[in-house]
């Protein structure tokens, strides 16, 4: 059996959290420059696919009203191809890096 120490598991913990991070940040940028693309380039179907976006997530929030605070939770993320390329390249440029 591996055992861990704590120290270990806050290092490993860290560096998954760096690596969502980035990840985010890849799949942003890809995202915003399939964007910025789509409006340099005439419209044509290469420009339709490359924008084309799934979404992801909640469409409508979930509101907490409980008279003296009300939340709304809510997240949806619309992804497309070029933001999903720059995730996938920060993941591999991640992994060879170590």
């Amino acid at each position: 059996m591996i055992a861990f120490t704590e120290v270990e598991l806050a290092k490993v913990a860290a560096g998954a959290g760096r690596a969502l991070v980035w990840i985010g940040v890849g799949t942003i940028l890809g995202s915003a420059s399939g964007e910025i693309l789509a409006r340099l380039l005439p419209p044509s179907g290469l420009t339709r696919f490359l924008t084309a976006s799934v979404p992801l997530g909640t469409s409508h929030p979930l509101t907490l009203d409980v008279r003296v605070v009300e939340l709304t939770l809510g997240a949806l993320f619309r992804l497309n191809l070029l933001g999903l390329v720059g995730g996938i390249g920060v993941l591999v440029a991640l992994f060879r890096k170590s």
